[in-house]
């Protein structure tokens, strides 16, 4: 009997401690799902607001790296494939997740916060969508639908010399 109760004590502790250590911070949460590749077109004033020319031109691939597992946010870049050109634009940035509303701050001093927002599966992809407002001005700047391509592998990487890549600073 004293063996039984002392099962039960052990699987008690066990389910106790992966109780304490589960996060239950949503925009933890965010965090975590963001974290990866993703890939798509940003439909809206966005890609005229950064270059001045038509946003139907551009694919964009945009990457989070979330600073550790039970992190708010971390780094990351984005790379606008200008598809008339063939010219790659690449800008690193930082991000946080905040009150479930994602803050994006480039180093080229460009700020966007990403709302209204969700990450769901499709099949076997994952999707991210919502919108990008204007950090100062909180006016709608597009709309956007990325899908998940990797866990931080970018096909940029490989796919691209440096010759054909702008990096802003």
């Amino acid at each position: 009997m004293k063996k039984y109760y002392t099962n039960i004590a052990a699987v008690l502790m066990a389910v106790l401690s992966m109780t304490a250590f589960t996060s239950c911070d949503k925009d933890v949460d965010i965090a975590y799902d963001l974290d990866g590749i993703w890939q798509g077109t940003i439909l809206g004033n966005y890609y005229f607001d950064r270059y001045g020319t038509n946003y139907t031109d551009y694919d964009t691939e945009i990457c989070f790296y979330q600073d550790g597992a039970f992190s708010r946010g971390g780094t990351g870049y984005e790379i606008d494939r200008d598809n008339t050109t063939g010219r790659y634009t690449r800008f690193e940035f930082d991000w946080r997740v905040r009150n479930e509303r994602i803050y994006i701050c480039y180093d080229d001093g460009y700020e966007v916060i990403i709302r209204d927002y969700e990450t769901y599966t499709m099949g076997n992809t994952m999707r991210f969508r919502g919108y990008f407002d204007d950090y100062y001005t909180g006016e709608q700047m597009a709309s956007f639908n990325l899908v998940k391509v990797s866990e931080r592998y970018s096909y940029a990487k490989n796919m691209v010399d440096s010759d054909s890549i702008t990096i802003v600073k």
